[in-house]
């Protein structure tokens, strides 16, 4: 038998082996290991508007609309610095997203929805979408033509219709099943009279389209966000309240509270923080980190410039940004603070 002596070297060696095993992991897999030590809280975006980014394991992919006016328009990879571009597919593009390891982005000049290869060779055209305004969740696409709603299977098939709303689709999201989506409608029949109501309502896919009203005749409803029981919106009851102020609801629109009179545009939530450009006239504008209650603000950018789009990628934020002095439009990007 081994005495006590013995036992406590075999130990000690033991323990030696299972160290170096760890710091070999370490060095071979930094970021896995960077990754198990700290949790991303993942955020979740509005979809007001169709995407310019598209990021696939570190690659940023970028539509330019003519924002980047020294190069042609079309479908770009992006450097790290935002700085250095390759031209992948040139045309008139908008709203692009990633599914698996391909692009799938609207082509405007074909007026059709296309899937390209991350090198820009076509792997398949969707006929049936004849509108920019999709987004993808999982295996499939939903898209709408003004006030009709459709759902299609990312191989193509299962064109199916969802609801028909009475005004028109400004925005929606999908969610564990269900469609939330905000309609406008104007107040009265002259073409030139811009004042609308605005309405939030919801479905639920699979089951009775029956539609569910959550908050109705506002005078704004935008950047609908649902997410761990809420649904975080800014919304101006009237047309006399000033700023941008976050509002958060439960699943059937009640218990709403007024978040955050903070000046909010392009919000991202997570769990525990959410992230906002503040909402200024300033030449270079902050990005601020605060709590979900809206409390512990905190700065945690500046844009070379005015922001024109923010999105969130892969615990990056890309930023499209107008710097007002120099005149020219610039890409931008600040990763996540945790």
């Amino acid at each position: 038998m081994l005495n006590v002596k013995k036992w406590r070297d075999v130990q000690m060696k033991c323990w030696k082996g299972i160290v170096m095993i760890i710091l070999s992991l370490a060095l071979l897999f930094p970021n896995a290991m960077q990754t198990e030590a700290a949790k991303v809280d993942v955020l979740k975006g509005d979809n007001h508007a169709g995407n310019s980014f598209a990021v696939k394991s570190g690659s940023i992919y970028y539509v330019n609309n003519g924002y980047l006016q020294d190069k042609p328009n079309g479908i770009y990879k992006v450097g790290r610095d935002m700085k250095t571009f390759r031209l992948i597919k040139k045309g008139e593009f908008t709203n692009i997203h990633m599914y698996l390891n391909s692009i799938v982005t609207f082509n405007e000049e074909e007026n059709i929805l296309q899937r390209f290869s991350p090198d820009g060779k076509m792997i398949r055209e969707y006929p049936q979408v004849a509108s920019s305004n999709f987004l993808i969740e999982k295996d499939l696409i939903y898209y709408h033509t003004g006030n009709n709603m459709y759902q299609l299977g990312i191989n193509g098939r299962g064109n199916k219709h969802l609801l028909t709303t009475k005004g028109y689709i400004q925005e929606y999201t999908v969610h564990n099943g269900w469609l939330y989506f905000v309609t406008s409608i104007s107040r009265s029949n002259d073409p030139y009279d811009m004042d609308q109501t605005n309405s939030l309502s919801k479905i639920k896919i699979a089951g009775s389209k029956k539609v569910i009203s959550l908050v109705s005749n506002a005078y704004n409803i935008d950047s609908i966000i649902v997410r761990d029981g809420y649904i975080y919106s800014v919304i101006h009851r009237t047309s006399n309240i000033d700023g941008r102020p976050l509002y958060r609801m439960n699943y059937s629109g009640k218990n709403v509270k007024r978040v955050t009179d903070l000046r909010i545009i392009s919000p991202f939530i997570g769990k525990k923080y959410m992230y906002s450009v503040e909402n200024s006239h300033d030449d270079r504008q902050k990005f601020f980190r605060a709590t979900v209650d809206g409390k512990n603000m905190k700065t945690v950018g500046v844009l070379p410039g005015r922001m024109v789009n923010a999105e969130y990628h892969d615990g990056e934020f890309l930023f499209e940004v107008q710097n007002i002095k120099q005149q020219q439009f610039l890409l931008h990007r600040i990763h996540q603070q945790y």
